[in-house]
């Protein structure tokens, strides 16, 4: 935070002299110091004495302060709840696992002592859904009969129109599976040909180029220039000069 690099006493005299008549203007060219923070200091420490505003400060100071430690110390706690969340057997261990017999976890203790797994991975097998099935047939049918629908919009029918309740990841690994993406296409790039050479005169007069050029004169008024060159050997064929060249009365040389 920005402090100020005047002390309590100078701001208090400086607010005696603008409360005395002096202009503020006046103030802020001896003092150095912009007519905006004149005012903030009238405002805030309107008043006071300088012992008022030396306590006022401190106690800003001290407020600054503990709001430093209090956010360094939620911090610590949230990373030591994190912690002990992690490393936490209870907690990390499903409700299956903790319903299981003793006999079963002293065998996975005795039959695998250095592996680190969860119990319910080596008791319990995976079992298909039938919802799945149910979500795979509404998929289906949702992409056949609006073939320039997504997987958003399909969703969205399922969940607002159809009223099920399904989880977006579940549903959205279910369109993966059976590939119903969109496939997006690709822009369609013109190909331009490559225009023709230019020929190579190799006599004088077999080839002349022209152009036009435009200027100004210094009261403002605008002319124009008609080139005429010969490519051979670029000679100046001729120029023609007028405030207006119409394609009608320009001339050749």
């Amino acid at each position: 935070m920005k402090k100020t690099c005047f002390t309590e006493a100078q701001i208090m005299g400086v607010q005696r002299q603008m409360e005395g008549g002096i202009p503020a203007t006046e103030l802020c060219r001896e003092h150095g110091m912009s007519s905006a923070e004149l005012y903030k200091w009238r405002a805030k420490y309107g008043g006071m004495d300088a012992s008022l505003i030396s306590e006022m400060k401190a106690m800003a100071e001290e407020n600054r302060r503990l709001k430093r430690m209090y956010a360094d110390v939620s911090m610590q706690n949230d990373l030591l709840k994190e912690d002990l969340g992690k490393n936490d057997p209870v907690n990390s261990t499903p409700r299956v696992g903790r319903e299981s017999g003793g006999v079963k976890r002293r065998q996975h203790r005795a039959g695998m002592p250095g592996v680190r797994c969860q119990r319910d991975v080596l008791s319990l097998q995976p079992k298909l859904d039938d919802e799945n099935e149910q979500i795979a047939d509404l998929l289906l049918g949702l992409t056949k009969a609006k073939k320039s629908w997504g997987f958003g919009l399909c969703f969205l029918y399922m969940r607002n129109v159809q009223g099920y309740g399904w989880n977006h990841k579940r549903v959205y690994r279910i369109y993966r599976e059976l590939e119903l993406n969109l496939r997006i296409k690709p822009r369609k790039r013109l190909k331009r040909e490559k225009p023709d050479a230019l020929a190579i005169p190799e006599a004088a007069n077999e080839v002349w180029s022209m152009d036009f050029m435009a200027d100004r004169l210094g009261d403002g008024r605008q002319f124009r220039l008609l080139n005429v060159l010969d490519d051979f050997n670029r000679e100046g064929l001729g120029i023609e000069i007028d405030f207006s060249l119409p394609p009608s009365g320009s001339s050749g040389p």
